[in-house]
Order: structure tokens, then sequence, then C-alpha cells
């Protein structure tokens, strides 16, 4: 295994409050947090704008927007508002055909609608409602915003799994970089993640894996590593793209998804996760009641959760393993306990790659510029450093593919 810590060059450390932090979590009730948002609003939720930050929404709109909740169930609203103004401002610039802003303002309306489907969990119906409004608008943004995109769907048993491609401009066929959601993250989101590995000269498709943003037709499963399939299937028709430089690059519980999908195919020829879990069957029942409550939603009820515990659990998978393993951790993450990642890069042996930052949460929204690069820089010299696009700017000309010269790479044997 080896181990960099972005921030210092000592050894990857667990917070040394985690403990703490995670027991203080597991109090975090429905009445408690109302109490919490009556007295200071969801504005002062830890961590609350790194998120809505990270989606590129305008941070006066954030911060209104928190600042007006006082309940768990003001959210949806606050948020279907917000999105709501964003689609009048996006109406007036259509009017005065500033078209670019106009798309501007539906993507942020757009994403104003999937953050207000977050805790709308309770409601299916308010939530696929709020989800079907995130998805439209996004999809009529995203031609204006990013021309280079288009929505591609990925054949899976007897339907399909909707995402975004978007080709790097090479001489060569490019290795295609996978993004694989977390179970509350959508295409939507995960596409914006995308600047960073095309200028390293990857393609990149943003997919909805089953459970997950539009494919939210059945309950999350982690049975469905046969996704490789249609994503094997999709780079054989696209001239474009290198079927040996398939890589997965999980986040979240995308991240175990990514993991059993590369060690039950040998076509993979990289794994990436961001913030996984690695046995869930050890510390779900730790995690705090809402987190539970959430997650219980996805899977199709509390009953559900033993079984989607054990369904996601990596140890005796891992082993399995025959490519290349980055792990990202976030030393202060509240919802995966910090040393699942270092226990599954540990697992992975000689194959893992740890990457620590000991000050972020999870899913590392407030490290997204630094993490996307560090990923894309470890794809683009994994897979073939000829296949490094031209086209960088010129900013980062010069700069080695190694980890900065202030990290300290530490080996250790399997």
């Amino acid at each position: 295994m080896t181990a960099v810590n972005k921030r210092s060059s000592a050894a990857p450390r667990p917070w040394r409050y985690a403990a703490h932090a995670w027991r203080a979590s597991r109090l975090v009730t429905r009445r408690r947090l109302d109490l919490f948002l009556r007295a200071r609003s969801a504005a002062r939720l830890p961590g609350a704008h790194a998120r809505f930050e990270a989606m590129g929404i305008p941070r006066d709109a954030i911060d209104r927007t928190l600042t007006s909740i006082r309940t768990v169930s003001d959210w949806p609203d606050a948020w279907t508002w917000t999105a709501q103004r964003f689609l009048g401002q996006a109406r007036q610039l259509a009017a005065d055909d500033d078209i670019y802003e106009a798309a501007r303002a539906r993507r942020h309306a757009a994403l104003a609608y999937h953050a207000a489907q977050l805790l709308a969990f309770d409601d299916p119906r308010k939530a696929r409602a709020l989800r079907a409004s995130a998805t439209a608008l996004f999809a009529q943004a995203l031609p204006v915003l990013t021309p280079g995109a288009r929505r591609v769907d990925v054949p899976w048993r007897n339907t399909t799994l909707p995402g975004y491609l978007l080709q790097s401009h090479g001489d060569h066929p490019a290795p295609l970089a996978v993004l694989l959601n977390g179970a509350t993250t959508a295409k939507e989101e995960t596409v914006l993640w995308s600047e960073r590995f095309l200028r390293q000269g990857l393609a990149v498709l943003a997919l909805d894996w089953p459970g997950t943003g539009e494919a939210m037709r059945t309950p999350v499963i982690a049975d469905c590593d046969d996704l490789t399939d249609g994503l094997t299937a999709l780079v054989d028709r696209e001239p474009a793209l290198d079927p040996r430089g398939i890589a997965l690059v999980g986040f979240s519980l995308g991240g175990a998804v990514a993991v059993r999908s590369a060690a039950y195919d040998r076509r993979i020829a990289a794994c990436v996760a961001v913030t996984p879990p690695y046995d869930p069957r050890l510390w779900l029942h730790a995690a705090n009641a809402l987190l539970f409550e959430q997650l219980a939603a996805l899977a199709g009820g509390p009953e559900a959760m033993e079984r989607l515990a054990a369904d996601f659990a990596l140890p005796e998978v891992v082993r399995r393993l025959r490519c290349p393993l980055l792990v990202l951790g976030a030393g202060r993450d509240l919802v995966v306990p910090p040393g699942e990642a270092l226990r599954l890069c540990a697992a992975a042996g000689s194959l893992g790659t740890l990457v620590w930052y000991p000050d972020g949460g999870h899913g590392l929204y407030g490290e997204v510029a630094g993490w996307t690069e560090d990923v894309a820089r470890w794809l683009a010299t994994l897979l073939g450093p000829s296949q490094a696009s031209t086209q960088v700017d010129r900013r980062n000309e010069g700069i080695p593919r190694s980890s900065p010269s202030h990290v300290e790479s530490l080996r250790r044997s399997g």
C-alpha cells in the first residue's frame, strides 16, 4: 500500500476527535435536528455549504436558502423556492437573448431542485417530482454550457442506465473515467467534476448506477457489478475511446460499487474509491439516525438495512481485485468512518494507494478541485502518458505527474 498525506509529510492519522464526533452524530435524530435548526438555521450545520458550492450554486443563494430552513420539513420547500427564483431569472435572461447566462440560471435551478429532494425521502412522490424537474432542466442547460457533452444510455439487464459522456480531443483513443455517484448524488453533480479529467486526456462518463439519480426505479442494490458489460459495449462502439483503458471512479457508496465491479471484471484497468465504505456491517447501526432513515428509504425500508450492509461489505470482494486501486480518505468524515478508507486500502495490499485528506469531510466536497486533479493525474499516468491532452491550461505546464514535493509517499507491504 502507498500512503499519501495531502497536508503534511506524516503518515495518515485519523482525526483525534473522530470517535467523539461519531458518538455525537448518533444522537442526531429528526427532533434534535429540528431544535438545532430553530435556534441556528441550516446555515450553521457543519459543512452545509461545501456540497452546494461544488454544484456551482451562487454563495448568496446558498446562504439565503439555508438561513430560511428552521426545521427538517422546511428543506424541500426552501430549495424549491430557490429553484423557482433561478427559473424566473432564466426566463428574463432568455428574453434579453442572453442564452448562456439563461442556461446557467437554468442549471442552478436544476441543482436546487436536486438539493430539495435530498431530505424529501419520506415523501416518495415529491422526491420523484423534484428529481424529474432537476433532470429535465439540467438536460436543457447542458448543450449550451457544455457543448461537447451528450446523453448516453448504457444497457443494463432489461433496462438502461443514463449518463453524460464527454470526450477529450487527442490524437489517440482516450481512456474512459466512469464516475459512479453516491447514494444521494447524481450524474448532474458528478459531470461537473469532469474538467481535470479532460485536461489529462481522459474521456468522462458520469453515470447513474441502479437505484441512484435518474436510475432510481429500483432500490439501491450492490449486485449490479454486471453494469461493466454495458460499459464495454459502449466503449466498443465509440472509436474515440480506448477499450483497454476503462477506469471506475466511485464516490461514497459508489466507491463500493466500483470496487465490486472491478473485482469481478478483468476488463477494468483501474479503480478509484472516494470516501468509500469498507465493511458497513460493523458500523451502520451506529450511523446518525437521519442518515439511517435516508438509506432505509433508498434500500426499500428499515428491514432491508442489514442486507444492505452485508451486500456492500468489501472484505471478501477486494481479495479478487487485480487492478490498481486508489482510495481517497477524509479524516473528518461523519457519514462513513474515516478508518474505512484505511482498511480498504490496506486490504488491497500492493495494489492500493491511499490519498488522505486529514481535514476533509465525507465526499471531499470542499476539495473537489484538488482530489479530481489527483485522480486524473494518477489515471493518466497509469493508463498511458501518451494519452494526456495537449490542451492543458498553461498554468499547469511543467507540473510533474508525481505527488507534490511537500508530500511524502510511504511504501508498505500488503
